[in-house]
């Protein structure tokens, strides 16, 4: 990891120069950095619901047959698995909402 160090910035142009790193090929580390492909965080999100419903799920079927009392468990991973939701719901309102801009463009 590289440590840009702090200097004093004289005028607006040389905003554009920090972050940057001086190599050879002229990328930025932004640039340079390895990105995830949406359908991954995608993928990703959807996971992490299934695993949290499932958790929540044993968690039931545990203190339904009295092999737990653990009530307060149950709640924060009933909150989790409402979470996961709620962020995956959005991942695909705004996934719906990208492609209806895309097709209402004009070509």
């Amino acid at each position: 990891m590289l440590i840009t160090p702090i200097y004093k910035i004289n005028n607006i142009s040389e905003i554009n120069k920090i972050g940057q790193i001086n190599n050879t090929s002229g990328f930025s580390e932004s640039s340079v950095s390895e990105q995830v492909p949406f359908k991954d965080v995608f993928t990703q999100a959807l996971n992490d619901y299934k695993d949290a419903d499932k958790q929540v799920n044993n968690d039931i079927y545990m203190l339904a047959t009295g092999q737990s009392d653990d009530l307060h468990n149950l709640m924060i991973n009933t909150k989790k698995a409402e979470m996961s939701l709620e962020l995956f719901v959005q991942l695909r309102n705004k996934a719906v909402d990208a492609y209806k801009e895309l097709m209402n463009m004009g070509i």
